[in-house]
């Protein structure tokens, strides 16, 4: 029997080889892949004895000092820093706050007569006057210093 071979027999074949071919390599390749992400470390857990685990910490019997803070200065009417304090006394004309501890510093501004504001400086004595650096808890722009006569003390807090 004589087999005869046309060119579509063979451009078929051809193709079929290089098709099954592509898949060899690639499922080939693909498994390797495989191979290679599978590799997930694992863990390796110490066992510590019993024996070793200390039961006290000697640091924890020594004794270090701890630096303590300044006394609170604070005048007889309990003003103080980071107390709050209200304008009283003027009449409702109002306080002026000055640029600086002293009646020869400028004004900064009128702090009107039950105005609420916060101690951040101070006691300072100037001019035989008591003064104390304020400024308003609602702008931070209004600050300055005011004569302590004129400050109350707000109480509770």
């Amino acid at each position: 029997m004589k087999i005869i071979f046309n060119k579509y027999t063979v451009i078929g074949g051809v193709v079929i080889a290089l098709l099954f071919s592509l898949y060899a390599f690639l499922l080939l390749n693909g498994v390797q892949f495989e191979n290679i992400t599978d590799n997930t470390p694992s863990a390796v857990l110490t066992v510590i004895s019993a024996v070793s685990i200390p039961t006290q910490d000697v640091s924890l019997l020594t004794v270090s000092p701890t630096p303590t803070s300044a006394p609170e200065v604070m005048d007889q009417n309990g003003i103080a820093i980071d107390k709050y304090v209200q304008i009283s006394g003027t009449g409702g004309v109002g306080l002026r706050i000055r640029e600086g501890a002293g009646t020869s510093f400028g004004t900064q501004f009128l702090a009107n007569e039950s105005e609420v504001f916060k101690v951040i400086g101070g006691p300072v004595t100037a001019d035989e006057i008591d003064w104390y650096q304020l400024v308003a808890p609602y702008d931070e722009s209004r600050q300055g210093w005011a004569s302590a006569e004129y400050l109350t003390l707000i109480e509770g807090q």
